[in-house]
């Protein structure tokens, strides 16, 4: 999961993945017979299906083609290792952005077993990632990211409600879409987003995710201009309790838990120049270049801390 965005006026808006991928399921392939011979024709006026060797012939090798394709993914949904192995190998690709190739493999592992927790909310994630790294003139495509993101976050939270990670997964997917609706259906995600979030702690109060979300929500409440705040009254009756200490202490919370996360030090310090609290947020951005980039996005952290360091003057 890459960087969450920090803007007074869109919610918890999590980034970023810089390569497209082609949604949907692949087409069987298709060929040509190999000889006139083997070529199978309807005739004209016919709907049936012609009998006969021809037809026989052409039946098998459709199903020695099926087998072919579909017989190594059943063979890894029978193979809890290689499963493993495989979820491993598409959190390595992800994390160093190598987006379509960690898609590729879990959109593989979903035909073989469509309710896996893991599968699902992992592709609702990498859809997340994918949203804000696309260019200005793909703002559609980044639209069907958004959903399909929603989708099998959904998806996954059906197959294991109690699985913290499909919240999570959740709440994030929830945070990118609101990139793409008008300000009252913001407010109303806004809802969602803190409601996903707050469940993924109940499910695991180590989900270091998690707060980092929560602490984004809290934040981003508080800084509501009055257009929006008028609209979340009207949508909650009343502003959620949401102050600048929990933020902050949900902040802390994810750094307690995950030290050497960039991305909660980086946010940690946005929110505290934000604030005004130089000392503090020097510290954070101080750490973010201390720690090693694993990524381009983590790359681009430490470029923006460093800049936040000389506007708040070294």
């Amino acid at each position: 999961m890459k960087q969450i965005t920090v803007s007074t006026n869109s919610l918890t808006k999590f980034p970023e993945i810089n390569k497209k991928f082609p949604t949907g399921n692949a087409q069987f392939p298709t060929g040509k017979a190999k000889s006139a011979k083997e070529k199978t024709t309807f005739p004209k006026g016919r709907k049936e299906f012609p009998t006969g060797k021809a037809s026989l012939h052409v039946w098998r090798w459709l199903l020695i083609l099926l087998a072919v394709q579909f017989w190594p993914l059943a063979r890894l949904g029978a193979d809890p290792e290689n499963l493993s192995n495989l979820l491993q190998k598409a959190d390595r690709l992800d994390d160093t952005d190598h987006y379509l190739e960690a898609i590729t493999i879990l959109k593989g592992l979903e035909k073989s077993d469509p309710r896996n927790v893991e599968v699902l909310y992992r592709i609702s994630r990498v859809d997340s990632d994918l949203v804000d790294d696309l260019p200005d003139d793909a703002k559609k495509k980044g639209y069907d990211y958004a959903v399909e993101s929603v989708a099998y976050a959904k998806r996954a939270i059906e197959a294991d409600p109690r699985s913290s990670e499909a919240h999570v997964a959740a709440a994030i997917a929830y945070g990118v879409m609101t990139d793409f609706v008008d300000d009252r259906t913001k407010m109303e995600y806004s809802k969602l987003i803190k409601g996903e979030a707050e469940k993924a702690i109940e499910l695991d109060p180590k989900n270091d995710y998690a707060y980092l979300v929560l602490a984004r929500w809290n934040f981003e409440m508080t800084q509501l201009n009055p257009i929006l705040k008028g609209i979340a009254e009207l949508l909650y009756g009343q502003m959620p309790p949401a102050s600048q200490e929990k933020a902050l202490e949900d902040f802390q919370k994810a750094i307690d838990l995950a030290p050497n996360k960039m991305i909660h030090h980086f946010c940690y310090g946005e929110a505290l120049a934000r604030l005004g609290r130089k000392d503090e947020a020097k510290a954070q951005y101080q750490k973010v270049l201390r720690l090693p980039p694993t990524c381009r996005e983590e790359r681009g952290y430490q470029q923006k801390a460093s800049s936040g360091l000389k506007t708040l003057g070294r």
